[in-house]
């Protein structure tokens, strides 16, 4: 029993969706549910709260299905969406993986991750590119699902596991060491969303109480945790692959330019 327990737990944390694409789409679904619609607008309030105050020419959100910005547009000059999807978003959007964002090393003043790493095939890559893209001082903002709540129990024991119950639930502090340790100044750490995992109201009306209480004496365990970090470093962090110009003659008789890959 033990055993079994352990290996859930495992799988849990550890599994990811499959097809981030086939995942993007259920995601995309269920955040039109009631319940979705709950979780999005505490998020958005979340996201809000975090760039209060910060103002700069470029903002990123690494979005999971939403296709729509958390973040207020009039406080960046440019807010873009990076999705796996096409889609509809009223914000410019850009197809591409987390794991491989394709912007110049430090010209993001502002990157927010939606449940990124819940869903992406590698989730330290993400952060790593998030720390190359970010400017010197620019903000890195996660938000992600706590496998220590109600709805990671939930992920744990549904046997469908579709959807969000797809989602890998990483703790948040082993997100705090990557961050660490890629030169992010951590500035908030903090769990949210004490509701239950359910979409029916009048169960969240009887168990409105029992979800203050737990704020109160298990703060912990919120369903959703943000992490905010500040990049510190200087210079640019273990430089990944780039691309520059040179001349090569083509047939003897014109040069043309191409791109050769070549890594620092």
């Amino acid at each position: 029993m033990h055993k079994r327990l352990g290996q859930q737990v495992k799988h849990l944390i550890h599994s990811g969706p499959k097809n981030i694409r086939v995942q993007e789409e259920a995601l995309s679904r269920w955040y039109r549910t009631p319940m979705g619609q709950r979780l999005i607008n505490i998020e958005r309030q979340l996201v809000s709260r975090a760039l209060s105050g910060r103002f700069g020419s470029h903002l990123l959100q690494l979005d999971t299905g939403l296709h729509e910005p958390l973040f207020e547009k009039r406080l960046f000059g440019c807010g873009t969406l990076v999705s796996q999807l096409d889609n509809r978003a009223p914000s410019p959007l850009v197809l591409a993986d987390a794991e491989a964002l394709p912007f110049e090393p430090e010209s993001i003043d502002a990157l927010v991750m939606h449940h990124t790493l819940d869903h992406c095939e590698n989730p330290y890559q993400a952060v790593r590119e998030a720390a190359q893209v970010l400017k010197p001082g620019g903000l890195l903002i996660i938000v992600g699902f706590n496998p220590f709540s109600s709805w990671g129990m939930r992920a744990m024991v549904s046997r469908n596991r579709a959807g969000l119950w797809r989602s890998r639930f990483i703790r948040s502090g082993r997100v705090a060491d990557w961050m660490q340790l890629l030169d992010f100044e951590i500035e908030r750490h903090e769990k949210h969303v004490f509701s239950p995992p359910f979409n029916r109201p009048n169960w969240m009306t009887h168990l409105g109480a029992l979800g203050r209480m737990q704020k109160t004496l298990l703060p912990a365990t919120g369903a959703v945790y943000l992490m905010v970090g500040c990049k510190q470093v200087v210079g640019r962090i273990n430089s990944r692959a780039r691309w520059r110009a040179r001349p090569v003659l083509e047939s003897g008789l014109a040069s043309r330019t191409i791109r050769n890959r070549y890594d620092d």
